[in-house]
């Protein structure tokens, strides 16, 4: 579980870049959008990076699951690409005692539930991890994501940095939405876990996501005043 908070606490850094350095600049007209956008995601990357290369597992048994823990507990009732969809209320606290491996996530979730509208268990069929090691066989970089919403939607991802780890199993890439150029993404993953953060407020889109198990992301619809109050120092 560690890993999981590590990487949600990390990504909350391109929720607090863009509340610090890009809001005024997305209210107004951004004379150069691109260029700002790519200045603000070096410390999302950077950031991302080194948390998820230092970070240890913790040490068996330290916080033990629960007895009943199962991976994938919900069916899937939308597909769509690479990712399906579950339909339970993940802001319900009985839903919530099935997404949670321990008691310290459970409160951990339930302590979020006031600052985010929703919550919604999402899997992959393909990882980022896969996905790197697939196009190294071809030699094609990886230029695009796409990364889940909710109930089905899908946002289409132009990578702008990326700072990978020689094996292409663990590290994190920024880049903003497709066609909009005020937007501002970072992902960070780590094998077959993953988290990320969009930013988008031409469409009012504020996600933020972080890892279950292997090929499974929490997704949460948040108000980015409201999440990242408190951390960091914010108010």
């Amino acid at each position: 579980m560690r890993f999981a908070v590590m990487l949600a606490v990390v990504l909350l850094a391109g929720t607090l870049v863009w509340r610090s350095t890009n809001r005024k600049a997305v209210e107004s007209t951004v004379t150069s959008p691109a260029q700002t956008q790519v200045s603000a995601t070096v410390l999302p990357v950077t950031t991302v990076t080194t948390a998820v290369s230092t970070n240890a597992p913790p040490r068996p048994g330290l916080v033990p699951n629960y007895s009943g823990f199962q991976r994938r507990p919900f069916a899937v009732t939308r597909a769509g690409g690479n990712w399906q969809w579950t339909a339970e209320d993940g802001m319900n606290t009985n839903v919530i005692r099935r997404l949670a491996h321990n008691d310290l996530e459970y409160q951990r979730l339930v302590e979020e539930n006031p600052r985010i509208k929703r919550r919604q268990l999402v899997y992959s069929s393909e990882t980022t991890a896969a996905r790197i090691e697939r196009n190294k066989l071809t030699g094609e970089p990886l230029e695009r994501l796409t990364l889940p919403g909710l109930d089905g939607q899908q946002v289409d991802v132009e990578i702008l940095k990326s700072d990978l780890s020689p094996s292409g199993q663990q590290g994190a890439f920024a880049g903003r939405v497709i066609g909009q150029p005020d937007s501002l993404v970072t992902l960070a993953f780590k094998g077959g876990r993953e988290a990320f953060t969009v930013i988008n407020p031409a469409e009012n889109l504020f996600l933020h996501a972080e890892p279950r198990e292997p090929g499974e992301i929490i997704v949460k619809s948040i108000d980015p005043d409201v999440y990242a109050s408190g951390y960091c120092g914010n108010p």
